[in-house]
């Protein structure tokens, strides 16, 4: 599909230059009441969700934690933050019921526990992969 528009003096016009189809049932993986369009949203639950999402290390510890269980000395070396701003960041996700974890001795294991947040994830690798 190709389209453009005319544009009001002083804006820039727009093109659209490929079909988009986006299937939420499957990009949500048919969860539910994602089928509807007529499904009212939880406005106080998406933004809880989505401000969770919108710290950069908060939404790269959660990226780590798409492979599985992670101890906090492991994503903080991997990410190259100190262990006190990983737990820091890990609280605010438990806060909004993202991840859990576990206990082992003096290890502290954590893990996804949101469907929604798996569901989510991918979406974003899809729209924002880094190109080499």
């Amino acid at each position: 599909m190709s389209a453009s528009s005319e544009s009001e003096p002083g804006q820039a016009p727009y093109q659209v230059t490929e079909d988009v189809v986006y299937d939420e049932t499957e990009a949500l993986g048919a969860l539910p009441n994602s089928g509807s369009i007529s499904t009212p949203v939880n406005i106080e639950e998406a933004t809880l969700f989505l401000r969770a999402l919108s710290n950069e290390n908060r939404l790269a510890l959660l990226t780590l934690l798409q492979s599985g269980e992670q101890t906090v000395t492991v994503l903080a070396n991997t990410l190259n933050m100190r262990q006190p701003a990983v737990s820091q960041q890990l609280g605010r996700l438990r806060e909004a019921n993202l991840v859990e974890f576990r206990r082992e001795g003096k290890t502290v294991y954590y893990r996804l526990t949101s469907n929604r947040v798996r569901a989510f994830l991918p979406l974003i690798k899809n729209h924002f992969t880094v190109e080499d």
